[in-house]
């Protein structure tokens, strides 16, 4: 055994988890770069037309595939959101009513 493999051993990780680095970071700062821009569009249609929210909310989906912390403001929005749109729903149903 060589010491290479002596050290993977002992750190009970298989051969191939060294290859994977690379790929994980490139796809970490795909998502980064590709969330970001989600985000920064959906912030451009606030004010121009088009689906400005939800490009947000998406843009948000997609970055906590990959961060913790773009996963918990993404589950907060959406709670929010999905509030905000339960009230305008019983309104709106409570305005046919009358």
């Amino acid at each position: 055994m060589t010491t290479m493999e002596l050290s993977e051993a002992r750190a009970g990780s298989p051969p191939e988890a060294g290859r994977r680095g690379p790929f994980r970071l490139v796809r970490k700062v795909a998502v980064g770069i590709a969330g970001a821009a989600m985000i920064l569009a959906g912030v451009v249609m606030l004010v121009l037309p088009g689906p400005g929210i939800v490009a947000i909310l998406a843009g948000l989906g997609l970055l906590g595939t990959e961060f913790p912390t773009a996963r918990r403001i993404s589950r907060r929005l959406n709670g929010h959101a999905r509030t905000a749109w339960h009230k305008v729903r019983t309104a709106a149903r409570r305005g046919r009513a009358a």
